[in-house]
């Protein structure tokens, strides 16, 4: 029995280390990215925060190396005026599969500590010094569709009524196959190049047709901080998934082999199936010796009848003296 378990302990590991192998390793170094700039303030509202009050960074990171970045993950630090850590946090880099030079926004929420004794509810407004750096990245092979642009002159900005900033464009396709998904993820920039909010829209088309165009709308998150009036530029990053075409189902080719059937002729003049010689003679013989088997029988029968005739003819026996 320890043979067998031993033996099956093996083969498992055996199995599992080549699968192991199989496996490509694509985390990347850190220095791949960097941050560009960043900023931060207090959530109004629970936008993207968990509670409203929470500490928000936004920032802009960049692919500064050679490979494809699947996802970069960014980490900061909060510090008050006396130099004490008061929180921390992380997020993903909105952007994914980010060829090299090309950027991506942030934003990460400081949530407090729930297992805090005490909660100061303006915790928030003590923070006098923030430091945000580039914890984790992955390569990637995939890249996004190169052939989704935003044309020139198809994108403007302006102010509403209400004094919300807001971009408006179209992406389009001038490759000549199908897109995947597309959505836009958005940066905007102050006077001194500074982030000040990003957005990040839902699908604006499952697909865009080779030359068609799809149209987008993009405002700061939190943007009832005031940030709308600082804005003075963008940039737009346009993602999309790989176009799957929906495979055409192949014919399934059936071959019907044919099934023989019986039919009674009805013609009267089907000729009779002929008999040979040897079956012929063969019926003769079989006759022929019924034939001898019932006279046998018949003889037999008569010669015990008249027998007994003869026994009922007798003389009866004379009377005694």
């Amino acid at each position: 029995m320890k043979k067998i378990l031993v033996a099956l302990a093996l083969a498992v590991l055996i199995l599992t280390s080549g699968t192991l192998m199989s496996i490509p390793h694509v985390k990347a170094d850190t220095s791949e990215a960097k941050v560009l700039s960043y900023s931060w303030y207090v959530a109004p509202d629970d936008t993207l925060v968990a509670t409203p009050g929470d500490l928000v960074v936004v920032g802009e990171i960049q692919n500064v190396g050679s490979n494809v970045l699947g996802e970069v993950v960014v980490s900061g630090y909060a510090f008050n005026s006396t130099g004490s850590l008061i929180n921390t946090g992380e997020a993903e880099a909105f952007g994914t599969n980010l060829n090299p030079g090309q950027n991506s926004p942030f934003y990460i929420d400081f949530i407090p500590d729930p297992t805090a004794p005490i909660i100061d509810p303006n915790w928030a407004y003590s923070i006098t010094n923030v430091t945000v750096f580039v914890s984790y990245v992955v390569d990637s092979n995939t890249t996004n569709n190169p052939d989704l642009i935003v044309p020139t002159g198809d994108v403007s900005a302006s102010l509403d009524a209400s004094g919300i900033y807001t971009l408006s464009g179209f992406i389009q396709n001038t490759g000549t196959q199908p897109s995947g998904q597309v959505w836009v993820v958005s940066t905007f920039y102050n006077a001194s190049g500074t982030v000040v909010s990003l957005n990040y829209t839902d699908y604006i088309s499952d697909s865009i047709s080779p030359g068609a165009k799809a149209m987008f709308l993009a405002t700061p998150v939190d943007s009832s901080i005031g940030v709308s009036s600082s804005i003075t530029n963008y940039s737009v990053l346009v993602e999309s998934t790989p176009f799957t075409a929906t495979p055409t189902p192949t014919p399934t080719q059936t071959t019907t082999q044919p099934t023989a059937t019986t039919t009674a002729s009805t013609n009267p003049l089907q000729s009779p199936t002929p008999i040979s010689l040897g079956t012929l003679i063969d019926s003769v013989i079989a006759v022929v010796v019924v034939i001898v088997i019932i006279l046998a029988i018949v003889g037999l029968l008569f010669i015990r009848k008249h027998k007994k005739t003869e026994k009922l003819d007798l003389p009866p026996p004379p009377p005694p003296e």
